[in-house]
């Protein structure tokens, strides 16, 4: 992180609002699942959680119908209209997988004409399955696709980049076969001495 992440990061959110008030709304749904009775925390935290979030689905997109005017949200139950923005959810039953999958369908395919940039919304974070897709996303840059990830919790969210501003074509990735030696714990390849 250089100086000037940091005064950008102090400017304020790079975020639309409806991306910050999308956010909030699935806070709130996570916080209700995890605390159903306003009167105390449940005996078990986080099976809690599960039961919750395998249940009731519907009542987190009941409340994003108003998303319709900026942003196309998948899954839907409705047709996209072709926004330049869309939101993937990626909370609940709906596991990051298979949110990276609708991302890279609606972008290259479905929505390639309108498609600018994805806002992937999820309440999970494994980098094996973000390393899966590092050539699809870096294929969504190449079409002018901007992919967007926001980790969100009940207690907070961030925005988690998948690339570097700095780096040459977006992503910034580094496959391991570089000859640099900045990684002490890098394993040398055979034919290197």
């Amino acid at each position: 992180m250089t100086v000037g992440d940091l005064l950008k990061a102090m400017s304020g959110p790079t975020q639309p609002p409806f991306v910050i008030r999308l956010v909030s709304i699935v806070q709130e749904w996570m916080a209700n699942a995890m605390y159903p009775d306003a009167d105390g925390q449940p005996d078990d935290f986080f099976q809690s959680y599960a039961d919750r979030k395998i249940a009731d689905p519907e009542n987190l997109f009941g409340q994003l119908e108003w998303m319709e005017q900026y942003a196309d949200l998948l899954p839907a139950p409705y047709s996209p209209a072709g926004h330049k923005d869309v939101v993937v959810l990626c909370v609940g039953p709906i596991d990051f997988d298979e949110g990276m999958r609708m991302t890279v369908d609606h972008a290259a395919l479905f929505g390639r004409a309108t498609c600018k940039r994805v806002w992937l919304v999820s309440d999970s974070w494994m980098i094996g399955e973000v390393a899966r897709y590092v050539q699809h996303i870096k294929a969504l840059e190449m079409y002018g696709v901007e992919l967007r990830f926001l980790l969100v919790t009940p207690w907070g969210w961030v925005e988690i980049p998948l690339g570097s501003e700095g780096a040459e074509k977006g992503l910034d990735h580094n496959d391991g076969r570089s000859t640099g030696r900045n990684n002490i714990l890098r394993f040398k390849r055979r034919d290197e001495s």
